[in-house]
């Protein structure tokens, strides 16, 4: 709390917020005035160059909080036979998971699995592919995906509900 409370320090005052009005209200003369702007603004870029290492100090204590928790893949690679397995499995998730789906998607798209008429189970295999490709590929992708497979629901639906 201590850290977010130094950042919010920096900018929560209201010495940053208009530096041109400040200037203006109490240097008269305009080289006085020029001056005075340009060390505001190294000032306000030195608070926020310290907003930022702030910032790295606190991502570098919670990656080293991690480590001492979780251990890393060295730790594991000491730890014999087990530990050899365990980071196997550790790197063989991400591919298992994505030849799994590419197989759940063969199936349901060459309609060898069919999912018309079972809400749950059509909902089952959407979440399972948006959970395994934002975990594959990062949210971004599924973002950019997704109003794609919403439009194509959609028209499935439509076109399922005329055929009732």
């Amino acid at each position: 709390m201590k850290l977010f409370e130094k950042i919010s320090a920096l900018f929560s005052n209201g010495l940053f917020k208009d530096v041109g009005d400040l200037v203006d209200r109490f240097v008269t003369t305009g080289s006085e005035k020029q001056q005075m702007k340009a060390e505001l603004l190294e000032l306000k870029h030195r608070h926020e160059i310290e907003a930022v290492k702030l910032s790295l100090e606190a991502e570098q204590e919670f990656n080293q909080r991690v480590k001492e928790l979780e251990g890393t893949a060295k730790d594991l690679n000491e730890s014999g036979w087990l530990g050899k397995v365990v980071l196997f499995i550790r790197g063989a998730q991400r591919p298992l998971w994505g030849y799994f789906v590419a197989y759940m998607d063969y199936m349901v798209f060459a309609e060898n699995w069919p999912l018309n008429g079972n809400e749950k189970l059509e909902s089952a295999f959407w979440i399972i592919n948006f959970l395994v490709l934002g975990f594959l590929f990062g949210e971004r992708a599924v973002k950019n995906v997704g109003p794609l497979v919403s439009e194509m629901m959609e028209k499935k639906k439509r076109a399922f509900s005329s055929e009732k």
